[in-house]
């Protein structure tokens, strides 16, 4: 019985992935991707206690609220974007009106001011 075992053991060659030797290259990580300029993205409302309630969340290409029924899309920046000017088609019931808005933003980017070409002005902050 012990010489077939041992001819047996014979026959088989120790699995490569335990003897190989480890591997010494490193390779980097890649390096992430830079961080989005425009600064209007994200939640906002008109006070800090309505950020829960009554927020207005923009995305790179559209605006939705909670409660004011505004769905806006952000439309495509040209040549010479920035993120203090966007132009807007928002939804009005069964009709779109095209507009172009002027941002500004505090110093530390926690207050966004929205002016439209109406003359109507939305003071927001960062939720």
């Amino acid at each position: 019985m012990l010489l077939p075992a041992l001819l047996l053991a014979g026959c088989f060659e120790p699995d490569s992935r335990v003897t190989a030797e480890p591997e010494t290259e490193t390779v980097e990580m890649p390096k992430a991707p830079p961080a989005d300029p425009r600064r209007f993205i994200g939640r906002w409302a008109e006070a800090e206690d309505k950020c829960a309630t009554d927020w207005y969340r923009f995305w790179a290409d559209e605006l939705r609220t909670k409660t004011a029924g505004l769905l806006c899309d952000i439309r495509p920046p040209d040549a010479s974007f920035s993120d203090e000017v966007i132009r807007t088609a928002c939804r009005d019931g069964n009709r779109r009106v095209a507009d172009t808005w002027q941002l500004s933003y505090s110093d530390d980017a926690r207050e966004m001011t929205i002016v439209g070409e109406s003359g109507r002005t939305i003071e927001l902050v960062r939720c």
